[in-house]
């Protein structure tokens, strides 16, 4: 094997993987732009759990208050009795 043979064969080899490596490379761009819709799409689902946690609280919130309200009402009314009987 001559030394023109011996270039020819490692440029030919050479060429081959930086084919390998540019399809891999596709590849990979193809898996990061499925990923950042991926990361899109599970954002979404973050912010819409974290607006129904909130609604929730909130609910909660607003239940206390108005059993607060309702034992605050039952008070003024034994008072109103209490004082017009």
């Amino acid at each position: 094997m001559t030394n023109e043979e011996l270039y020819q064969l490692m440029k030919d080899g050479f060429d081959q993987v930086n084919q390998r490596f540019n399809e891999v490379n596709q590849r990979l761009d193809r898996v990061d732009t499925r990923l950042d819709g991926m990361d899109t799409r599970l954002r979404t689902v973050e912010n819409g759990i974290s607006e129904l946690k909130g609604k929730q609280s909130a609910i909660a919130g607003v239940r206390s208050w108005i059993t607060v309200a309702c034992a605050i009402g039952a008070i003024i009314i034994s008072i109103a009795v209490a004082i017009f009987k």
